[in-house]
C-alpha cells in the first residue's frame, strides 16, 4: 500500500473534510470521522443548519465520479443549535475526547457576514481563537471562500487587505497555533491571495472553487429552491489545479489544501499532482456521505499503488512537469500528434456519417461515395478525429504525447 501520510500537515492522509453540514456540531463530526480523513473542519456556529444540496444531473453521476454540479440547499432550513462560543467550545472538547486522536480537528473562526454587519468583529474573532485553543482545537481556519465573499456588499472591503489583516490578527492572538486560510477563487486574483497568505504567516492556503451561480431549468418554475449561491462541481477542478500550479510555478512554498469538484479519487489526484499537499472534501462529504468518501480515500491509495507512487511526496506536484513545459517540448509534442493525425487514414469502420467533413476547415477530408477519404490538404489539426463516432479515424494519442517525455527521460513520480 502507498504511504498517504502528509508531512507538511502531519496528517494520516491528504483529505480534509471541509466546513459543511457534514461537520456541523460534534455529532456530525464524529459521524464523518468514520471515513478516517486526515482532518475535519468543525463548521462555524450560529449560521444556520439543515437543508440539502442539489447534485446535477443526478446522484448516479456523483457516485460514479462522472461530471457533476453541486448547488446549495433545497430543503428545510433550521437554526443552528449551537449559538454561543461556550457551546461551540464544549463541542470541540467532546470531539477531542471521542474522535480518533490521529485525526486533526480544525475549527472555523468568524464569517465574512460578521464583517459586513460591522461592530466589534475583530475582538470577537480574537476571543474565539483564544477559547478554541484552550478547548483543544488543532488549528484555526479562516473561512474566506464563502460564495460572494470577494464581492460582498458591492466591494465595500478589499478582499486581499482583509485576508492579510485577519491572518495577522489570528497570528498575534494565538501565535503558536496553525492558521489555515481557506481562499476564494471567485472574483479575485487567487495567486495574490496565496502570496498574501504566505507572507502573513498562514500555515496553509486552501484555494477553493465555489461561486455565486444562477443555475436553472429551461422551465425555470421547476428549478430547485435556491438556484443562486454555492455553485460548484467537477467543472471547477481544472481551475483549482491551475491556481495551485501557478502558485507553485511562481515559487510559492506554503502548504496547500485545494478543493472544488472532488467527487472521485481522480479529481483529488489531479489537485495533489498540481502541487497541493492536501485536498478538501466538501460537497461529496455532505451530499455523498461517509461511505463514498471512505471509498475515495481507498481509491486514491489503489491508484498510487498501481501507478508507482510510493508516497505523497512522489505524487504531490508531479504534473508540474507538464504545466512547466518549455516551448520546445510543447512544440515537439504538438507536432508529433499533428504528424500522426496527418498520416492516419480512414479505416473500414467508417459509416459515412460525414461529421469529419463537416468540421474540416482545410478541405483535408472528403466523402467518396459513402466513405470519408483523407486528401493531401490535411494539415493534421485533429478536428475530424474528435467527432468520429466509430474510431475510423484513430491514433494512439496517449502514447504519442507521452513519448516526447520518455525520450527526454522525464518520468512519473520522480
Amino acid at each position: 500500500m502507498a504511504d498517504l501520510y502528509v508531512k507538511s500537515f502531519d496528517m494520516i492522509n491528504p483529505f480534509v473534510v471541509a466546513s459543511s453540514p457534514a461537520t456541523q456540531g460534534a455529532k456530525n463530526v464524529l459521524k464523518s470521522a468514520a471515513m478516517r480523513p486526515g482532518a475535519i473542519v468543525l463548521r462555524n456556529f450560529g449560521h444556520g443548519a439543515g437543508g440539502g444540496s442539489y447534485i446535477g444531473p443526478d446522484s448516479k453521476a456523483m457516485f460514479s465520479g462522472q461530471m457533476s454540479i453541486h448547488s446549495h440547499a433545497v430543503g428545510r432550513q433550521i437554526k443552528d443549535s449551537i449559538n454561543t462560543l461556550e457551546q461551540y467550545c464544549e463541542e470541540v472538547q467532546k470531539i477531542k475526547r471521542e474522535m480518533d486522536s490521529d485525526i486533526k480537528l480544525w475549527v472555523s473562526v468568524g464569517h465574512y457576514s460578521d464583517i459586513v454587519a460591522g461592530g466589534g468583529w475583530e475582538k470577537e474573532w480574537a476571543n474565539q481563537a483564544r477559547e478554541l485553543k484552550r478547548a483543544g482545537a488543532d488549528a484555526i481556519e479562516l473561512h474566506f471562500n464563502t460564495p460572494g465573499v470577494a464581492v460582498a456588499k458591492d466591494r465595500i472591503f478589499d478582499y486581499h487587505q482583509l485576508l492579510r489583516h485577519s491572518i495577522e490578527l489570528m497570528k498575534e492572538t494565538v501565535p503558536d497555533m496553525p492558521i489555515m486560510a481557506k481562499l476564494a477563487i471567485e472574483s479575485c486574483d487567487v495567486l495574490t491571495s496565496i502570496r498574501i497568505a504566505q507572507a502573513a504567516g498562514a500555515a496553509a492556503a486552501g484555494p477553493t472553487a465555489r461561486w455565486k451561480g444562477f443555475y436553472f431549468d429551461l422551465d425555470w418554475r421547476t428549478t430547485q429552491a435556491r438556484p443562486g449561491a454555492g455553485y460548484g462541481g467537477t467543472q471547477a477542478t481544472p481551475l483549482v489545479c491551475y491556481a495551485v500550479a501557478e502558485a507553485r510555478s511562481s515559487g510559492m512554498t506554503i502548504p496547500m489544501y485545494g478543493g472544488g469538484g472532488v467527487f472521485s479519487y481522480d479529481q483529488a489526484a489531479r489537485i495533489i499532482m498540481s502541487g497541493s499537499q492536501a485536498v478538501q472534501l466538501g460537497a461529496l462529504a455532505c451530499a455523498g456521505g461517509t461511505n463514498v468518501c471512505k471509498k475515495l480515500i481507498s481509491d486514491l491509495d489503489h491508484f498510487m499503488d498501481k501507478n508507482g507512487y510510493k508516497d505523497m511526496d512522489s505524487l504531490c506536484g508531479d504534473a508540474l512537469k507538464l504545466f512547466s513545459m518549455d516551448k520546445d517540448l510543447t512544440s515537439e509534442r504538438q507536432n508529433r500528434l499533428a504528424d500522426a493525425y496527418q498520416q492516419a487514414q480512414v479505416s473500414d469502420a467508417c459509416i459515412g456519417c460525414g461529421r469529419c467533413v463537416d468540421v474540416c476547415w482545410h478541405e483535408g477530408i472528403e466523402m467518396n461515395g459513402k466513405a470519408a477519404v483523407k486528401t493531401d490538404k490535411c494539415i493534421g489539426c485533429g478536428y475530424c478525429f474528435q467527432v468520429c463516432p466509430t474510431d475510423a479515424l484513430h491514433v494512439e494519442k496517449e502514447k504519442i504525447l507521452a513519448s516526447a517525455f520518455e525520450d527526454r527521460g522525464i518520468k512519473r513520480g520522480v
